[in-house]
């Protein structure tokens, strides 16, 4: 709070070009002319610096404002305030700023709607939802407002997940804009199939992937979605299908599917077409989960040795935590040989600092996460999160 107030005595010199100085500065000629006491201005300003001093925070606010008079000329100072308080987090003191701008009658209308804006920020901060949704229509028909405007409403939609009104706010934007937002609008369409197959509505759900894919066929999530569906129906041969796209349309996924590859494959009891699969995956995919993989179905079928060469080769070319540890594993499970303690401990640490480093990255703001998160929770980008392809040593 004292760092609030210590830049609000910043802003308020602003005042200076806006009027306020100008009028002290003429009261001050005409005291020096007649003789006059010192202005209550100042006065007012010196005591707003003495509460400050005395952290008597809500005190020292009061009277900063009653020293800007609320006109066109320290409308801005004003603004600038508020915007102070809600970065800082005081909602309650912004609030009551850009209340009193709207409430002014002889505002020009530049400066109302400027103030019923930052309004309607204060109340979508504060969760006051209904009341920055109202603000935010109501700005709508003001060019300088709407693509500002449409970002709230988009926020609002997204918070409350009303996925259907976030994709007609969201190509709303885009014509606003002049710009496509079409994987957006694909990601708001399978918010929509999530929610349909968790119902048991798997016709709904299809009808929203096809949205999806019309709008923006790249998404690799439509494909994952497809996937799970069939998967769920024993629709082994459409889930395999539906997972092999995901290679075409976004590599960066890759690493999802083995998992539902091999689940697909074994429930098809089709051995050679896993095999086929996993290596035309190592070839075409970075990392070692792709390696990983063949060498663990190696072992499932009863040949460890080639498993344990296989990654073997594997890591004399490329450092790999997650390699590595597999290697122990795989050599662990021989029953002509055991780990000696040393390696089995390095085994052990190995296996910890896997299990505690996340799985997917922010490529947008850097969050970090154990779980894949379609919209990143800290920056609110779509898009941003992927998997991280592997461990390595040095990272």
């Amino acid at each position: 709070m004292l760092d609030s107030l210590l830049a609000l005595l910043v802003l308020l010199p602003a005042a200076a070009g806006s009027g306020w100085w100008a009028r002290g500065r003429s009261e001050r000629r005409r005291r020096a002319e007649y003789g006059r006491k010192p202005s209550p201005v100042h006065a007012d300003y010196l005591r707003g610096i003495r509460y400050l001093v005395n952290e008597e925070a809500d005190r020292a606010i009061e009277t900063f404002i009653r020293v800007l008079d609320v006109d066109d000329e320290t409308a801005e100072t004003h603004l600038a305030l508020g915007n102070l308080f809600r970065r800082q987090g005081d909602i309650d003191r912004a609030l009551r700023l850009h209340q009193n701008l709207v409430a002014r009658p002889n505002l020009a209308s530049t400066h109302r709607n400027q103030a019923r804006y930052e309004l309607a920020c204060d109340y979508l901060k504060a969760g006051v939802l209904d009341r920055a949704e109202g603000l935010f229509v109501e700005l709508l028909d003001q060019q300088e407002f709407a693509e500002r405007c449409l970002n709230g409403l988009i926020a609002i939609h997204e918070k409350v997940r009303d996925w259907d009104q976030a994709i007609v706010a969201t190509q709303h934007l885009e014509r606003v804009r002049g710009a496509s937002l079409r994987p957006i609008v694909a990601q708001y369409y399978c918010e929509l199939a999530e929610q349909s197959a968790a119902e048991g509505d798997d016709d709904k759900a299809a009808r929203h992937l096809k949205a999806a894919r019309q709008a923006y066929r790249e998404c690799a999530r439509i494909s994952l979605i497809a996937g799970r569906v069939a998967e769920r129906n024993r629709e082994y041969r459409s889930a395999i299908r539906a997972y092999r796209e995901v290679l075409a349309q976004d590599v960066a996924f890759a690493t999802e599917i083995l998992e539902p590859m091999r689940r697909c494959f074994d429930a098809s009891d089709d051995a050679i077409g896993y095999v086929d699969f996993l290596q035309a995956f190592m070839v075409e995919v970075d990392g070692a989960a792709g390696h990983v993989a063949y060498a663990r179905h190696l072992q499932r079928v009863g040949r460890l040795d080639e498993a344990i060469a296989h990654l073997s080769r594997y890591l004399q070319s490329e450092a790999s935590w997650i390699g590595f540890y597999h290697l122990l594993e795989l050599a662990s499970a021989d029953p002509r040989s055991s780990l000696t303690g040393p390696l089995d401990s390095l085994r052990q640490s190995l296996a910890r600092i896997i299990d505690q480093e996340p799985t997917y990255r922010c490529g947008h703001c850097g969050f970090s996460s154990r779980y894949l998160h379609w919209q990143c929770p800290s920056c609110r980008q779509w898009n941003t999160m992927v998997p991280r392809r592997d461990i390595r040593p040095g990272e």
